[in-house]
Order: C-alpha cells, then sequence, then structure tokens
C-alpha cells in the first residue's frame, strides 16, 4: 500500500515538473527585482529562459517593457493565466512596448547571449 502511494506522489510530481515551464539559463553580472507589479531583470550576459508573474488586479492596466539591447537576441511573451497570448516581441531591440492587461500574467524572456535589460512596469509609474 505505501509502495502504491509513493509511486502516485512520484508520478504528480513528474507530471507538475513536467508542465511547469520551469526556468533553464545562465547569467553573468545580472541584476533582478521583482514584485506583485514589475519586474527588472539587468544583465551583462544572459542565456536562456527567465519568467516572472504579475499581478495586476481586476482592472485593465496599461503596462510598460523597456529594453535595452548591446548585443545578442531576447525574445518577450506576455500570457494570461489561461495561456492566451497578449503581447509577443521577437529579437526585441532597444525601444519601449505597450501591452494593456489584468489578472495574472506571465512574463518570459527568451535570450540568446543578450546584454541589456527588460523592466516591465506600470505605465504611469
Amino acid at each position: 500500500m505505501k509502495n502504491a502511494v509513493l509511486k502516485i506522489i512520484c508520478v504528480l510530481v513528474c507530471v507538475l515538473f513536467l508542465f511547469c515551464g520551469c526556468d533553464s539559463y545562465r547569467a553573468f553580472m545580472s541584476i533582478e527585482s521583482g514584485s506583485a507589479k514589475s519586474w527588472s531583470q539587468k544583465h551583462d550576459m544572459l542565456d536562456g529562459r527567465k519568467s516572472h508573474v504579475l499581478r495586476l488586479g481586476a482592472n485593465e492596466t496599461d503596462m510598460i517593457i523597456d529594453v535595452v539591447t548591446e548585443e545578442g537576441e531576447v525574445d518577450i511573451s506576455v500570457k494570461d493565466s489561461m495561456g492566451n497570448e497578449i503581447f509577443e516581441a521577437d529579437n526585441a531591440e532597444t525601444g519601449t512596448y505597450s501591452f494593456s492587461a489584468s489578472g495574472k500574467v506571465k512574463i518570459t524572456i527568451e535570450a540568446e547571449e543578450h546584454r541589456g535589460s527588460v523592466l516591465v512596469k506600470k505605465a504611469d509609474s
């Protein structure tokens, strides 16, 4: 009986890890700061995937993404809690991008030897 319960728990944990979309990255000289409403990531080199969940509340909120790309490439995506794409920028260049969202959103950056920064915050702050 104990073996059966242990096997079920192990299978559930494995399934959880498969569907969680865990981050996998390597970074050099990296500084990250995040809260429920903002996220910033500055790095001399980032390679791989990093993500952060924002909790924006029930009302639609105007957000901005400030990107600095000195070298390399960075793709940025924003998805709602249902997995629907709200915003996407492939090979984002230095600049400011905007989107509107409410509720829980997941910001994901996919970097290839990127040097620079990504800042996500409310448009009015």
